[in-house]
C-alpha cells in the first residue's frame, strides 16, 4: 500500500474549485490566527516587510545624502516639477506640511518632502544673477514679486509678505522650504541647457559657461544627474508621488 506524505497534502492541487477555496480559507485563517497570537497588527506586519534598496557608494561626485535623510523621516512625499506653473510645486509642498501639522501636530523633522525641479521648470533652481543675465523672466513670462514687471530675479525665493505680485506665499519660497528641511533637487541635464545661451551671451567657452551655470544653482538645491533619476531615487527612498504642475 502507498501512503501519501504530509507534503503531498500541501502540494497536490485540490480536485475542484470548492475544495480550492476551502483550502485557501483554511490557510488564511491559520495565518490570521498566527498573527493575532504574536500580537502583530496588519500595519506592523506590513512595516516589517518593508525595506529600502541597498546601494554602493555614489560615483561621479553626486550628492545622495538627501536620500538617507528622507528615508529616516516619518512622512515622505515627492513633488515633481517639470513645468513652472507659477511655482505650484512649492505651494503644494507648503500645503502638505501645513496639513500634517494641523491634523497630527507634526514637527518639520518628521516630514520628508522632496521637490524635483526639472525640464521646463529648471530656471526655478538658479540664482538672481543668471535670471538677470539671460532675461529668464521675459522668456518665462514671470513677474517680479515686488514690482510686477518681468522678473530680473528668481521669483520663487526671498519672498516677502508685502510682495503684492508674488505667485507663491512668503513661507513657501524655495529658501524657506529648504530651511524647514524640504529637499530640493534639480536636473543637471536641463540645467546645462543654459550653458550654450550663456556662452553666446557672455562670449565665453562652453566649459566656462557650464561651470558658471553650475555655480548659479541656489544655495541648498542639490544637482542630480537628471530629473528622471531624482524622481526615481526619491520614490525608492519611500516617497509617494505628486506631479505638481
Amino acid at each position: 500500500m502507498l501512503f501519501s506524505s504530509p507534503r503531498d497534502a500541501v502540494t497536490k492541487p485540490p480536485a475542484n474549485r470548492r475544495q480550492f477555496l476551502t483550502a485557501v480559507a483554511g490557510t488564511t485563517a491559520a495565518a490570521a490566527a498566527a498573527v493575532a497570537a504574536n500580537g502583530f497588527s496588519a500595519r506592523e506586519l506590513f512595516a516589517q516587510g518593508r525595506t529600502f534598496p541597498e546601494y554602493p557608494t555614489p560615483q561621479g561626485g553626486w550628492d545622495l545624502s538627501w536620500a538617507d535623510k528622507v528615508e529616516k523621516t516619518k512622512h515622505r512625499m515627492l513633488f515633481d516639477m517639470p513645468e513652472m506653473s507659477n511655482g505650484l510645486a512649492f505651494t503644494n509642498t507648503l500645503t502638505w506640511i501645513r496639513g500634517y501639522s494641523d491634523v497630527y501636530k507634526t514637527a518639520d523633522s518628521e516630514m520628508g518632502g522632496v521637490v524635483v525641479i526639472r525640464h521646463q521648470a529648471i530656471a526655478a533652481a538658479v540664482n538672481d544673477d543668471l535670471w538677470n543675465r539671460l532675461k529668464i523672466g521675459e522668456q518665462s513670462k514671470l513677474k517680479d514679486p515686488t514690482s510686477g514687471e518681468s522678473a530680473l530675479r528668481n521669483p520663487f525665493t526671498k519672498i516677502q509678505s508685502t510682495d503684492k505680485f508674488a505667485a507663491i506665499l512668503a513661507d513657501g519660497g524655495i529658501d524657506t522650504l529648504i530651511a524647514r528641511g524640504v529637499t530640493v533637487l534639480c536636473c543637471n541635464l536641463a540645467l546645462m541647457r543654459f550653458a550654450g545661451q550663456l556662452a553666446k551671451e557672455a562670449n565665453i567657452s562652453q566649459d566656462e559657461a557650464r561651470a558658471q551655470v553650475a555655480a548659479s544653482v541656489l544655495p541648498g538645491v542639490i544637482r542630480q544627474p537628471s530629473g528622471i533619476f531624482a524622481v526615481a531615487r526619491a520614490q525608492e527612498a519611500g516617497c509617494h508621488f505628486i506631479r505638481a504642475t
